[in-house]
């Protein structure tokens, strides 16, 4: 016979801790990626890190919590403990919510920037629409379930007040827990049409579209949670009751966050994988940094791995191709073989984007400039 956990506590500590430590390297990785490899920060970056910012408030007063009793039978607490841990149980969910709208908001707006369908952009905006709307409306209803808010916690100790009949609040948390399902789901499901038409071969088409789905893995989380919702209605033993509630809810919005950061970092793989290869390779980086270039100096404004990330932002929407680009060489020292000479005014031609740059420019300074074009 299996013997009842009488302290859950340390479940939630442990859930806690991983998941604030997950989203935080991957917080950090997404950061840098956006700012220093690709140099472009936006919206869904910026909500994804205010996600992650009410994610540690909620993980705080979760273990919080659990040192006032959180995880633990009624009778085996001090009776001054419990409102002080139903305090801080009170305090997580509203952090809760609110770091799932930004974190719906941080993908939806990740995806409408690769998104160009008009069909896939009226579904993006669709879940964003319903997701934030139910999600303020559950945010007031668990704010107000009790006037004073406080007598959610100082009913125990003979306060006064009142609470709405907890079946609202069950009722309420079923349908919240719907809505998350089917918006990670979709968020999961339609990046495999957004790459289907993409300017990608089709092994990268496979591995761009896992990771943008990935997100859908916090859904299983919230499944896994309805079950437990139920308990929300044990008053007599709320902190242990609802144990299973916090522990997936955390596990959710963790789950949520870290894979949405990951989604963004194939730019930052590329670049470890190739400085790696260039690294581990019998010519080293000298295909980037000639040793003879002398004192004239050797400047390239995008280099091969900078190319790469490039046609990475490029290739993620469909209504935009390259068309080609300038080379420009100024102040050689050296005659060279392709082009027009002028040694004093340098040389310049037109060159396909499938060609790669030769070594006869050696010496000099060169800028290399890609242009694109939007097609509708």
């Amino acid at each position: 016979m299996t013997v009842p956990v009488r302290d859950k506590g340390p479940a939630v500590l442990g859930v806690a801790g991983l998941f604030l430590t997950l989203s935080t390297i991957a917080i950090i990785l997404r950061a840098y990626c956006r700012i220093v490899v690709v140099r472009n920060f936006g919206y869904d970056d910026y909500f994804a890190v205010i996600a992650w910012i009410f994610f540690v408030f909620f993980c705080t007063f979760a273990i919080t919590g659990v040192h006032h009793g959180t995880g633990q039978h009624a009778s085996d607490l001090p009776p001054a403990e419990i409102p002080v841990g139903l305090k801080w149980w009170w305090a997580c969910e509203p952090v809760y919510v609110l770091a799932n709208m930004s974190l719906k908001l941080s993908i939806g707006i990740f995806l409408l920037r690769i998104a160009v369908a008009r069909t896939h952009r009226i579904i993006i905006w669709t879940v964003i629409v319903v997701s934030e709307v139910y999600g303020a409306a559950y945010f007031l209803l668990f704010c107000m379930q009790c006037l004073p808010s406080k007598y959610f916690w100082t009913q125990y100790t003979g306060g006064t007040g009142s609470c709405m009949n907890t079946k609202i609040i069950i009722d309420a948390t079923y349908v919240y827990s719907a809505i998350s399902c089917w918006s990670d789901w979709t968020l999961g499901i339609i990046p495999v049409f957004l790459v289907w038409n993409l300017q990608m071969n089709s092994r990268t088409k496979l591995s761009v579209g896992c990771i943008l789905a990935v997100g859908a893995v916090a859904s299983t989380a919230t499944i896994i949670r309805i079950p437990y919702v139920k308990n929300l209605g044990d008053v007599s033993d709320f902190l242990y009751a609802t144990t299973g509630v916090a522990i997936w809810s955390t596990s959710e919005t963790g789950i949520g966050i870290t894979a949405s950061c990951v989604a963004t970092l194939r730019p930052l793989f590329r670049t470890f994988f190739m400085r790696t290869a260039a690294g581990s390779s019998s010519q080293g980086p000298s295909n980037v940094w000639p040793k003879n270039a002398g004192t004239s100096g050797y400047i390239r404004s995008k280099s091969n791995n900078a190319n790469s990330l490039f046609n990475d932002e490029i290739a993620l929407r469909t209504d935009v191709g390259k068309v080609g680009g300038v080379t420009t060489v100024v102040g050689c020292d050296r005659d060279v073989e392709l082009g027009e000479k002028n040694r004093s005014g340098g040389q310049r031609w037109n060159h396909s984007n499938g060609s790669s740059e030769g070594s006869h420019w050696e010496e000099g300074i060169m800028k290399t400039v890609e242009s694109t074009q939007r097609t509708h």
